[in-house]
């Protein structure tokens, strides 16, 4: 079933005044069926994307935990994300279809390996935690932990209602998927 997504007119404005201010991708238009969800929704991704993690380490994270929740939507915009962060094609190859990612470097398999864990039993292992926290530190491996626990959440949302994967691509130069 297509989920049919609101037009412009059935938005309240601050919801539409939001939805103007962000690339005119489908996650976002689908997410107004439910207008009082757009605007938090967004803040949060916004504020992911202001962390100190380090954008090519989370985009690994992200695109790992799209393949493990065979979410093709997140995948597709993330993909492009990733590159626009300094993935390379080579570590994207390794991130997508290695069964354990061990061909990176520390923090980039590290990373994988938290991602995995966390979609297969939505949880870390106690050694995986304490390495992130070893490895990341304190607030660096809290910021990975909310981003693969928010993009989980990405997964099951766009899965869920199919979202469209755009015709054009409105992130294929984008390195944060708020900016327009």
């Amino acid at each position: 079933m297509d989920v049919q997504m609101p037009e412009d007119r059935d938005l309240p404005p601050d919801v539409l005044a939001r939805l103007r201010s962000l690339p005119p991708i489908s996650i976002y238009r689908l997410l107004a069926i439910v207008p009082h969800s757009v605007v938090p929704w967004t803040d949060l991704t916004s504020a992911i994307y202001q962390c100190e993690l380090d954008n090519r380490v989370r985009e690994i994270a992200i695109c790992r935990q799209a393949r493990g929740a065979r979410a093709p939507y997140e995948l597709h915009q993330h993909r492009q994300i990733a590159r626009n962060n300094g993935v390379s094609e080579a570590e994207l190859a390794a991130v997508l279809s290695d069964p354990i990612v061990t061909s990176l470097d520390e923090h980039a398999n590290l990373v994988c390996q938290a991602a995995d864990e966390l979609e297969a039993t939505a949880t870390l292992s106690d050694g995986t935690q304490d390495a992130l926290y070893s490895t990341l530190g304190l607030r660096q491996a809290t910021e990975l932990i909310l981003t693969l626990s928010f993009y989980c959440a990405v997964a099951r949302f766009t899965n869920a209602t199919r979202a469209p994967i755009e015709a054009d691509n409105p992130l294929s130069t984008a390195s944060n998927p708020t900016l327009a």
